[in-house]
């Protein structure tokens, strides 16, 4: 495959008894960490504090995720603990904040955590995923960086020791199947995994039970933590794993236009684009507010 913002090469392995895609060649925990603390953000967004255009776009995402979690058919306590993993410039944090969370963030970028900080006065904590205790969280999220961490099953197991009794863990991931993606936007070099709802919820499928799935465009799944956790995951069925082999043809360009809707996605950048042009004079934190 080719990485479609470094324009490098690298194979990807599909695994024809549970479907789940991911990177042959899987970097180690060190080089990963190495990476994230320094380099990932130069790389993918050549910078190494957001701009103020990836604070607008954080701030309407970090508005459908909290939305997405309210709209939850299961009751969420007032003033519950969430803690943010891989929470970039603080944008969801400072927003859960806003509307009641008790929220905290872990950020291994320097930058990036110290800008939240900074800016918003929000807690982020710059560090990685192994240095949080157990049974501290009622909510932990994870937006794009799952698809990022070398041994899924692993930190599936992590989140579920952090979170209390009963508590709830909020994944976002790309999309594997989403008929909205570009073929020339689907595959990264950062990214490890690819998921399908099929293979992320198999993958969380020991510790946690669905509470609700969202996969039109980027994959949501709510999930809850399981009273006692099963020996073995729930792998996905024949039927979805011959639909995540098929996709690799059947999501071309063809798929994109028409289906995914991406003949008007150049009328929906021109307009983004010119309302970030005129992103001028204002505070990070004041350009959040207004969101709201």
């Amino acid at each position: 495959m080719i990485d479609h913002k470094q324009k490098s090469n690298f194979p990807i392995s599909v695994c024809k008894q549970c479907g789940l895609v991911q990177q042959t060649h899987i970097p180690s925990e060190e080089t990963l960490s190495l990476y994230y603390s320094h380099n990932y953000r130069m790389d993918y967004k050549n910078t190494y504090t957001p701009k103020l255009k990836h604070i607008r776009r954080a701030g309407l995402a970090a508005f459908e995720r909290i939305e997405f979690l309210m709209t939850s058919p299961i009751n969420i306590k007032d003033d519950c603990k969430l803690v943010d993993i891989g929470a970039g410039g603080g944008e969801f944090v400072y927003l859960s904040k806003r509307n009641g969370f008790d929220a905290i963030g872990i950020e291994p970028n320097h930058g990036y955590s110290e800008f939240a900080k900074r800016e918003y006065g929000v807690e982020i904590i710059t560090s990685m995923l192994d240095d949080l205790t157990e049974s501290s969280a009622d909510i932990v999220t994870i937006f794009h960086v799952f698809e990022h961490m070398a041994n899924p099953l692993a930190v599936m197991k992590k989140i579920a020791d952090v979170l209390k009794e009963g508590g709830l863990l909020f994944v976002e991931v790309p999309n594997l199947l989403q008929d909205d993606a570009s073929p020339h936007n689907r595959f990264f070099k950062a990214h490890l995994y690819y998921y399908s709802k099929y293979t992320l919820i198999a993958c969380a499928s020991k510790y946690f039970d669905v509470i609700k799935v969202h996969d039109n465009g980027n994959l949501r799944v709510l999930f809850k933590k399981k009273a006692l956790a099963t020996k073995t995951i729930s792998k996905p069925s024949d039927e979805h794993v011959e639909l995540i082999i098929n996709s690799f043809v059947d999501k071309g360009w063809l798929n994109y236009l028409f289906k995914g809707k991406g003949i008007f996605k150049p009328f929906i950048i021109i307009k983004r684009l010119a309302i970030e042009f005129k992103l001028r004079n204002v505070t990070p934190k004041e350009l959040l507010d207004s969101i709201g």
